[in-house]
Parts: C-alpha cells; structure tokens; sequence
C-alpha cells in the first residue's frame, strides 16, 4: 500500500504511540530520544517485533517505549562492532592485494605502473556481460581518453588521485600499495575478482584459504561490501538484507576463515 503521512510533532509522535498502547516509564526522556533520533528507525524500525499479532490495527501489549529504545541503541552499537570488523577485513585485503602483485608485476621501478594495465589481470568470461563492462570502465585502468579536437575528456584516476592526495603528489610513478587506498571497498571488490589465478591465489592465502575457495571468499566480499554500505548510511544492521540472491552455503562454509 502507498500512503504518506502528515508531519507530528514530537509530543504527537508520544501522543499516537499511547492511543496504541504503548507505555512510557518516562515521557521527557522519551521526547528528548525522538528529538534527537529518527521516529521512523526508532519505532518502525523494530514494530514488527513489538506489534501484538492477533491485531489488525497497529496496538502494544505490555509494551514500553524503553524496549524500542534498548533495540535502537543495541542496533548502534552492532553497527560500529560490524564496521570495525570490516575495516579490519578491508585494510588486510588491500595490503594483501597490493603486496602479492607488486611482488608478482611490479618488482622493479620499470613496471611500478603496471597495475594500472588491464593485461596483468584475468579477463572475465565473455558471457559475463556486467564484469566485462566493469573492467572495460575501471577507475584503476583509465588512462587520458581524448576528444578529437585533442582535449582530454577525462583525467587518468592516478592523476586524479594526485591531485585529491598528498600523499600519492610525492611519487611520480605511486606504487600500488600506495594508490590502492584510494579505492572504494566495491572497486577492491571488483580488483580482486579481476586477479589472474597467481596473484589471487597468493591473497586467498594470507586469509588462510585456497585457490578453489576464491568464489566463496568473493561472494562473503560482496556482502561485507553491502554490510559496510547499510552501516554507513545509518540503516538499521539488524534489518540488512541483500539486494539479489547469493549461494550463502559457500560464505558460511568459510566465513571463520576472515
């Protein structure tokens, strides 16, 4: 069903919540919750926990104001223990990922740049119409592509990156374990997915897997990657569903191993 709603105030949003049933031990504290937090994470974000059942219209049965408020606050709190554990995740990948190639691509000054050229890394099955156009746009591999009257359309992502930070201006030629923490955690998704079988190999390895898992430990990056989203735009965790289906067989199988 579509609807909206008219604007309440705060005193309303309490007044409405009582005409449901709902009890409040302390109704100032509870304003000044709603004051500051959003009525709609706050209640109906966890209702469908608290709503009494057997009742079409929406009503509480012994039911506080206080056990929304516990909820909210345990979903805070999940989020921030959720995002620690990501980024911990996400900073030994993107060492692991710079590390294994330069060492596999880029041992000497000649090639440092050599991980910005698409021929180091495995093309995908050209069935694969989505990672084909992913990698045929990659930041990592755009170069200066030119208009014809020679004015570049647009910048090379290491020259972008130069201009941005300060600390990839001081190289003429940034290493990979340099520029690769400018990558978003869904374009270090989508760089390990593009690995050739040796340098991904390597990367499974620190994690304490094997080549034949890659698929796994790809899928559990993908849900990471949209875990660490919901976090960050301040969804509600305990609410987190994936968009698409995904064979959740393989990511638990292997989930211990991050």
């Amino acid at each position: 069903m579509i609807f909206t709603k008219k604007f309440k105030t705060v005193r309303e949003q309490i007044s409405c919540l009582e005409k449901r049933k709902l009890k409040f031990k302390n109704k100032v504290n509870a304003e000044i919750i709603l004051k500051k937090y959003n009525y709609f994470d706050v209640v109906n974000g966890f209702e469908s926990l608290l709503l009494k059942v057997s009742k079409s219209n929406k009503e509480y049965e012994n039911i506080w104001f206080e056990d929304f408020e516990k909820l909210f606050f345990f979903d805070m709190r999940l989020k921030e223990t959720t995002l620690s554990k990501i980024f911990d995740i996400e900073s030994r990948l993107r060492t692991s990922i710079a590390y294994n190639f330069a060492e596999t691509y880029c041992k000497d000054i000649s090639v440092t740049m050599n991980y910005t050229n698409p021929k180091y890394y495995k093309r995908p099955n050209k069935n694969d119409t989505h990672l084909i156009n992913v990698l045929n746009n990659f930041d990592l591999f755009r170069m200066k592509p030119y208009y014809h009257n020679g004015n570049i359309k647009k910048k090379s992502f290491i020259n972008e990156l130069k201009k941005e930070k300060q600390y990839v201006r001081q190289y003429c030629k940034p290493p990979f374990w340099v520029t690769i923490k400018a990558l978003p955690l869904g374009s270090l998704y989508y760089t390990f997915i593009f690995l050739d079988d040796t340098v991904k190999e390597k990367v499974l390895k620190d994690f304490g897997m094997d080549l034949v898992d890659a698929k796994a430990f790809e899928q559990a990056l993908f849900v990471l990657k949209e875990m660490r989203n919901q976090c960050a735009h301040l969804e509600l965790i305990t609410r987190f569903k994936l968009k698409s289906k995904m064979n959740f067989k393989a990511v638990i199988n292997r989930a211990e191993c991050l």
